[in-house]
C-alpha cells in the first residue's frame, strides 16, 4: 500500500467510497481528515493487539451476552435429526456472512448450511439450518471482529471484546 494514500484512522485500510469504513464497518462521518498510511502506522506502532485464541474470544462474547440476558439469540434448527428423527434446535447467534457460523448459548461454533425447505414460485426456497461443529475455527482475530458485529448489532459496548 502506497504511504501517502488515505485510510481509515481506526483500522489502517482504505476506507472505501462510503460513510462506513469498507474493512471495519466503522462511522467515518465525524472524521475531520483521513490520515495516510504512514501517518497511521506511526501512530500506532506497538498498538496491535497480540493474537487472542478463539477460546479468549469466545469465553468474552458469551460472558458480555450472558450479562446482557443474551439479546439476539435465535431458535435455529439443526441439520442432523434428533432420536427419531426428531427436529433438534439449538439457541444462539448467527456470526458473520462468509462463511457463515452459528455459536451456541454454550460457546460451541458451528457451520450455517442452507439446505431446500421446498420449491416455490420462483424456483427453490432455501432455509438456513446450523450444521456441524467447527472442528478447527478460524482464527481468533477473524472471529473477534464478527462477535464484536454482534454485539454492536444488540446495542452493547463491545470493549470487553
Amino acid at each position: 500500500m502506497d504511504a501517502g494514500a488515505r485510510v481509515c484512522p481506526f483500522c489502517g485500510e482504505p476506507p472505501g467510497p462510503g460513510v462506513f469504513c469498507a474493512a471495519c464497518g466503522r462511522n467515518l462521518s465525524e472524521v475531520q481528515q483521513l490520515p495516510t498510511r504512514e501517518a497511521w502506522e506511526r501512530e500506532h506502532i506497538g498498538d496491535a493487539p497480540s493474537p487472542r485464541s478463539v477460546a479468549d474470544v469466545v469465553a468474552a462474547f458469551l460472558a458480555t451476552m450472558h450479562a446482557a440476558g443474551d439479546p439476539g439469540a435465535v431458535k435455529m434448527r439443526r441439520a442432523e435429526p434428533g432420536f427419531l428423527g426428531r427436529t433438534q434446535y439449538v439457541h444462539g447467534w448467527v456470526v458473520g456472512t462468509e462463511p457463515a457460523r452459528f455459536i451456541t448459548i454454550d460457546g460451541v461454533l458451528h457451520r450455517l448450511d442452507s439446505v431446500t425447505q421446498g420449491v416455490g414460485y420462483s424456483g427453490p426456497v432455501y432455509t438456513d439450518v446450523v450444521g456441524a461443529e467447527l472442528a478447527d475455527p478460524v482464527d481468533g482475530g477473524d472471529l473477534a471482529g464478527d462477535l464484536a458485529a454482534v454485539v454492536r448489532e444488540n446495542g452493547l459496548d463491545e470493549t470487553a471484546l
